[in-house]
C-alpha cells in the first residue's frame, strides 16, 4: 500500500516469485464511495472497459494522450462538473509544437512518485550507436520473422543523433507487470543513464527492485509506491527500457525534445487483452503524427 495524496490510497500486488517482491498496481481507493481497479489486471477488459473521458489533462503541460485521443471528452482537471472542459477534437496545448524543438537541456531528471528511485539521462553520444539490437517490435511486428536486423540499424537513435525513440507496449507480459493495458517506454542505452551525482547507473539503487517476468527479462520497479522503471533483457545487453512516465521532461508527458515516437504500430498489438482500446489509442497516434507532421516511424 502507498498513500499518493491524504485522500488516495494505492494498494499494490505484494507476490513473491524468483525471490523477488513483484508489485502491479490493482487499484486506487479515491474516497469511501469510489474504488478505482486498475484495467490491465482485469482478467477480461474487451466489451467491459472503453475510454470514456481523459482527465488531469493540464498536469501533462503538452496535452499527453489527449492529442492521440482528441474523440474522448476531456478536463483540465477533476472529470466534469470538476474543471474546465477541453472541447472534442481540439488539441489541449497550443505550444506544444514549439516546445517539442527544445534541445537545449543535456540533461534528462527522471523520479518515481516517491523519489526512492530517481537518475537522468543524457543525450545520445558515440557510444550510444556503438551497439546492436534487434528491430523493436514497433517497427518490425515480431510474427513478421525479420526482427535481427542484419544490416546493424541504430533504430533507437532519433533526429540526427539527438533524440531517442519511444513507444507504446501492449504485450500480456508489460500490461501485468505494470496493471495497465498500456506501457510506455523510451529505448535508452545504459550510458545514457546515470544517477544523480553523475556516477553510472546502478539497478540496486534506492528503492529499486528486481522481478523476472521471464527467462533472461528482468524488470525494476520502485517497492515502496510501485513505479515501473526498467526493462532489460539479455538479448540486448547494453540497452535499457525507461519507463516513460519517470521523465520530467520541460515540455511535458510526451517529452518530444527528448524523443521521437514510434508511431507506426503499438508494440505487440496482436496480444492486447483490450483490443478495441488499445486499436483506438494507436489510431489515434497515427493520426497525431500525420496531422503534426511527424517523421513516421
Amino acid at each position: 500500500m502507498f498513500r499518493a495524496f491524504f485522500a488516495l490510497v494505492s494498494f499494490l500486488c505484494p507476490e513473491e516469485r524468483d525471490h523477488y517482491r513483484f508489485k502491479a498496481h490493482l487499484k486506487h481507493i479515491m474516497n469511501q464511495s469510489r474504488i478505482a481497479l486498475t484495467s490491465g489486471a482485469l482478467v477480461k477488459a474487451e466489451g467491459i472497459v472503453t475510454l470514456d473521458q481523459n482527465i488531469f489533462v493540464a498536469d501533462t503541460k503538452d496535452g499527453g494522450l489527449r492529442e492521440w485521443l482528441l474523440h474522448i471528452p476531456a478536463w483540465e482537471g477533476q472529470s466534469k462538473g470538476q474543471s474546465k472542459e477541453i472541447p472534442e477534437g481540439v488539441p489541449y496545448a497550443a505550444t506544444a509544437a514549439t516546445m517539442s524543438n527544445k534541445t537545449s537541456s543535456d540533461v534528462l531528471q527522471c523520479t518515481c512518485h516517491c523519489e526512492g528511485v530517481s537518475f537522468a539521462i543524457s543525450r545520445p553520444k558515440p557510444e550510444s550507436s556503438a551497439l546492436h539490437a534487434n528491430w523493436s517490435d514497433s517497427l518490425v511486428p515480431y510474427f513478421d520473422n525479420a526482427s535481427g536486423n542484419g544490416g546493424d540499424a541504430k533504430w533507437w537513435i532519433c533526429a540526427n543523433g539527438t533524440k531517442y525513440l519511444a513507444t507504446v507496449c501492449a504485450c500480456k507480459s508489460c500490461r501485468l507487470g505494470s496493471g495497465y493495458d498500456l506501457q510506455f517506454w523510451l529505448f535508452c542505452p545504459e550510458v545514457n543513464i546515470q544517477k544523480t551525482n553523475g556516477d553510472p547507473i546502478d539497478f540496486e539503487m534506492g528503492t529499486l527492485q528486481r522481478y523476472h517476468s521471464s527467462p533472461g527479462v528482468s524488470r525494476e520497479f520502485c517497492k515502496v509506491c510501485g513505479a515501473t522503471v526498467f526493462w532489460r533483457s539479455d538479448e540486448r545487453p547494453g540497452f535499457v527500457d525507461v519507463s516513460f512516465g519517470l521523465l520530467n521532461a520541460d515540455s511535458g508527458a510526451r517529452a518530444e525534445e527528448w524523443v521521437e515516437w514510434c508511431s507506426k504500430r503499438v508494440s505487440f498489438l496482436e496480444f492486447a487483452q483490450n483490443r478495441a482500446l488499445v486499436e483506438s489509442v494507436s489510431a489515434g497516434l497515427k493520426e497525431w503524427a500525420t496531422r503534426e507532421k511527424k517523421h513516421i516511424w
